[in-house]
């Protein structure tokens, strides 16, 4: 049944900016209210809006697209107007999905630039070879783009700027260092191996009026993403290849990749026997020590008004059997930290620091693994070569790799011990909470057992200290 007043649609994009126009879709929405009266008198159906939608990528969704063809085929519509045919379609398939829907019952396309009906021919004819035309545009554009980014990657540039338009610790080039954020990244790497926590930090950085390059405050998130990023050790993304530019945490580049090595594994969290992500706590036992009985962790546990700190305890229920000072039980943990850190026997017998060396042995074992990953995709090439063999290869290295990294995450906990060796009290008590928390977890495994008599006193025997092993 035809219509006496046409009904019609409004379909509007924003396409990207390298695609060329960019009229906003508002914009696009008064041009084709404008166009509309020229064609015929029209009762405006519905707008449907794509905005920042890109037409040309096959895996994107455009809901007011999928919207528009659905009204199209259920008789809603008998019109559509377009600020332009680029901004409709950009692939032949969504060019035929129109046809499909709109060819029997004639739709009208208005735009500008031309008026098209869905059931001619000779129409269908020109919006294939339109299509076809910015498809072939858009595979030369794409094909430019990949060979650029190609030619970037063989000589160590990536893509400049980011969210604040660069990297921290780089100027806009991407490239040039700058002097005051590279000297913030490194005391931060030097921060972390020393057993601080990346929140820490985050919160330090924000009291000091320390900034993101967008202006935002320093976050755990933040500041491990940063040091996790191989641009800090002068590898490109795929952390094996050199890059265009010089390494932050190092001057040289194999002692950087140690050392983005070695803060890697702490961020990670593969450091042996501790955790440095405790710095979120606020005591410095909480979540720490454990109950004896039940075995798991004390916290703090506040009177019955919620203020005043009684003390650590379990409040696991149906136990809540111990219970014991703040003040007492710091002191005596401390002390036997303390202790064992002027422990020269102790010391001499904690493993050496595997950083030297070990991130040298990771790169070249990268090397290999990638050209025998290189050498199996090109098996139709070379037919003599046995891909189970080069398979084989492959896991071998990764397992190699992963051995090297858990050795660097292995003196993590040495190079915590190491730093902090001969400490006495007064030094201990100046440190980071978050450093102090990782040397007990790094010494002690703490177990508070119920005491055998109410009253005053302190009774040592109920606390248990276990010696952390490598």
């Amino acid at each position: 049944m035809e219509h006496a007043t046409p009904r019609a649609g409004i379909y509007c994009r924003l396409s990207l900016a390298v695609m060329g126009d960019t009229t906003h879709v508002d914009e696009q929405e008064r041009v084709c209210r404008r166009i509309l009266p020229a064609a015929a008198t029209v009762a405006y159906q519905h707008v449907y809006k794509d905005n920042s939608k890109s037409a040309w990528r096959r895996d994107r969704r455009r809901p007011g697209w999928d919207a528009l063809v659905t009204a199209i085929r259920s008789g809603e519509l008998d019109m559509v107007a377009i600020y332009h045919g680029d901004r409709l379609v950009r692939q032949p398939r969504d060019l035929e999905d129109l046809l499909d829907a709109g060819a029997e019952r004639g739709i009208v396309l208005v735009s500008p630039t031309g008026t098209y009906n869905l059931a001619d021919p000779d129409h269908q004819m020109m919006l294939r070879w339109m299509v076809a035309r910015a498809k072939n545009e858009i595979d030369h554009m794409s094909r430019r783009m990949k060979d650029g980014h190609a030619r970037r990657r063989k000589q160590g540039i990536v893509r400049k700027g980011g969210r604040g338009g660069r990297p921290f610790g780089f100027e806009p080039d991407g490239v040039t260092h700058r002097p005051d954020e590279v000297a913030l990244m490194r005391e931060c790497a030097e921060r972390l191996l020393a057993g601080e926590g990346a929140g820490q930090i985050g919160r330090d950085w924000d009291a000091r009026g320390l900034r993101t390059v967008t202006g935002a405050q320093w976050t755990h998130g933040t500041i491990k993403k940063m040091m996790l990023r191989p641009r800090v050790a002068g590898l490109m993304p795929d952390g094996e290849s050199r890059a265009g530019w010089e390494p932050v945490l190092a001057d040289d580049l194999a002692k950087a990749r140690e050392r983005w090595e070695a803060v890697r594994a702490v961020l990670e969290g593969r450091a042996a026997a501790f955790s440095y992500a405790t710095n979120a706590r606020t005591h410095l036992l909480s979540n720490l020590a454990v109950c004896g009985p039940c075995g798991n962790p004390v916290t703090i546990r506040h009177n019955a008004r919620g203020r005043q700190l009684i003390g650590y305890g379990c409040v696991t229920p149906g136990c809540r059997k111990t219970h014991r000072a703040q003040e007492y039980l710091d002191r005596y943990v401390v002390g036997h930290v303390i202790e064992l850190l002027a422990d020269e026997a102790y010391i001499a017998e904690l493993a050496t620091p595997a950083d030297e060396g070990a991130a040298a042995e990771i790169t070249e074992l990268e090397a290999r693994k990638a050209a025998a990953e290189q050498t199996l995709a090109t098996l139709v090439d070379n037919p003599h070569i046995r891909p189970e063999l080069l398979a084989e290869s492959i896991a071998g290295f990764a397992r190699r790799i992963a051995e090297k990294r858990a050795a660097i995450a292995m003196s993590a906990r040495s190079r915590l011990l190491l730093e902090h060796a001969g400490i006495d009290e007064e030094a201990f008590e100046a440190l980071p909470l978050g450093t102090r928390r990782a040397l007990v977890q790094a010494t002690y495994r703490v177990t508070v057992w119920p005491v055998s008599k109410k009253g005053p006193g302190f009774e040592a025997e109920t606390i248990e200290l276990t010696k952390v092993e490598e």
